[in-house]
């Protein structure tokens, strides 16, 4: 009887195996053929495959693994069944390995994340997420010009929603709602981010003051400034940066406040002046202006930035003619750090008119009188008249070359360079003189690339020894295979210096 009990637990437990791997079996091809259903051509039955394995909770591990095409299929087949629960497996599909898989997602949310309500709230929870791809993608299907989710009813609100209870969604969140694809919504999400201001949480508040920056909105100024009065330290420095972005006139004096205010912290001052510079009214200039001397670094680097672009709001067009007075005006202020800051403004602007305030900066004093800061500021001047075409700057600039101060001499040459051909046969000539001016205006000629070569060319035949050597250092750092020839015909040069410089550039039967 014991015998008999023993060998039929034996046969119980064979038949519970076989049950179980049955099961196992059947549930395996089950999952093969809902996987199999992602890519069918009816639109039912993909996304019949794709709600049974999301309620299953199997998605994404039924996928893994699988090959691109396939992942491609699943995040189609999320598209068809469009309601919340796809949403909300789409966004992990952002963070896929392969590009194409991560662009099929971000094409079902852009499709289908704005369909509903509840699709909304699902599709925003992606702007918390810690992964720098799901956030990208979830930002670009509520942003992008063409496919773009845009501002529909309840995406603002939904946006705001999260930002108010989570901390990762106030940056991606902000900047959706600054995007151009929501500026139209402003009526809606400005006075929503303005009660957010008002949170008793200060995380909140900082999150809502950046974002109304971002939204450029002045109808937010009045509340920020009460904030810069009145907040925190953090929230502070942030409602700052914001009524810069705006640069409305109506933040002038809080922007103006922050910089002269010594308790102001580094970033504040500096995001001040940024604000200031696209304001560009007189006292914004001149707090500008004053802000080139002071103790900060940063602030003064930001000056600098801020009124290049009060000098030209828009690239290409022409200059605001009363910071241009008031610029140039300022390389004559006895303060050697307001003269520098102005001429770096100059730089890249091809102001023609500073011309002559430029020059001027360039003459060094008495040796007794020198110092760095007052080469620097002839380097910057240099630089500053450096543009396409400013011939009337290359007799200077030649001239500067020979400054005895090196940092001059190398921007000098930089300046040669960037005026291009009406400088290059000047540049050539001085080759003939040997020294420091040679080699400053070979690398000069170098920069200027293979509009140099003619010249260099008819130079590298010359008789004069220092003009063929140093035709050869321009042509040999250029590394242009268009350089090679004229290289080939120094390298045979009867003079031995001629023919060894040469010969560092190129390899002939002629060199050693």
């Amino acid at each position: 009887m014991e015998l008999i009990r023993k060998y039929l637990n034996y046969i119980l437990f064979g038949a519970v195996v076989v049950l179980v791997v049955g099961l196992a079996v059947n549930h395996s091809r089950h999952m093969r053929a809902l996987v199999d259903a992602l890519s069918s051509p009816d639109a039912k039955a993909r996304a019949s495959a794709a709600a049974e394995l999301i309620e299953s909770e199997q998605f994404m591990d039924s996928i893994s693994g699988e090959s691109v095409g396939v992942r491609v299929q699943a995040a189609a087949a999320l598209q068809t069944l469009g309601n919340d629960k796809a949403v909300a497996q789409a966004i992990p599909m952002l963070k896929d390995t392969d590009k194409p898989v991560r662009d099929r997602a971000v094409a079902t949310l852009e499709a289908i994340g704005g369909n509903s309500l509840p699709n909304i709230a699902q599709l925003v929870i992606g702007l918390k997420d810690g992964d720098p791809y799901v956030r990208k993608g979830v930002v670009t299907a509520l942003t992008d010009p063409v496919h773009g989710i845009g501002p529909r009813p309840g995406v603002a609100e939904a946006i705001v929603k999260i930002m108010k209870a989570e901390g990762g969604a106030r940056g991606p969140g902000g900047d959706v709602l600054g995007s151009t694809a929501f500026k139209r919504a402003n009526a809606v999400s400005v006075p929503l981010l303005l009660t957010l201001l008002g949170d008793k949480d200060e995380g909140a508040r900082a999150g809502a003051a950046d974002a109304l920056g971002k939204t450029g909105d002045p109808r937010a100024v009045a509340a920020l400034q009460q904030h810069v009065a009145t907040d925190t330290a953090s929230v502070r420095r942030v409602a700052i940066g914001a009524i810069a972005l705006i640069a409305d006139p109506s933040g002038e004096d809080t922007l103006i406040q922050a910089i002269n205010n010594p308790t102001s912290d580094n970033e504040a001052r500096a995001q001040a002046a940024g604000g200031l510079g696209r304001i560009a009214n007189p006292t914004a200039i001149k707090t500008l202006v004053e802000s080139l001397d002071d103790d900060d670094l940063n602030l003064r680097a930001s000056a600098v930035a801020a009124l290049a672009v009060a000098l030209r709001p828009v690239p290409d067009k022409p200059f605001n003619p009363a910071v241009l007075t008031d610029l140039i005006s300022a390389l004559s202020d006895p303060r050697p750090n307001v003269q520098l800051g102005s001429a770096e403004a100059f730089r890249g602007m091809g102001a023609t008119d500073a011309n002559a305030a430029l020059i001027a900066k360039l003459a060094p004093p008495a040796a007794s009188g020198d110092s760095d800061i007052l080469a620097r500021v002839r380097a910057a001047s240099a630089l500053a008249l450096g543009f396409n075409g400013n011939s009337a700057a290359v007799q200077p600039l030649l001239k500067a070359l020979a400054d005895p101060a090196g940092r001059v001499g190398d921007a000098a040459s930089m300046a040669l360079a960037d005026i291009g051909k009406d400088a290059t046969n000047a540049l050539v000539a001085e080759l003939r003189g040997g020294g420091a001016n040679a080699l400053y205006a070979a690398r000069a000629l170098s920069r200027q690339g293979k509009d140099a070569i003619p010249a260099l060319e008819r130079a590298a035949t010359s008789p004069d020894a220092n003009s063929e050597r140093w035709a050869a250092v321009a042509l040999g750092d250029m590394g242009l295979e268009e350089a090679r020839p004229a290289l080939e015909k120094l390298a045979k040069s009867t003079d031995p210096d001629v023919k060894y410089v040469a010969c560092q550039y190129v390899t002939t039967t002629t060199c050693p």
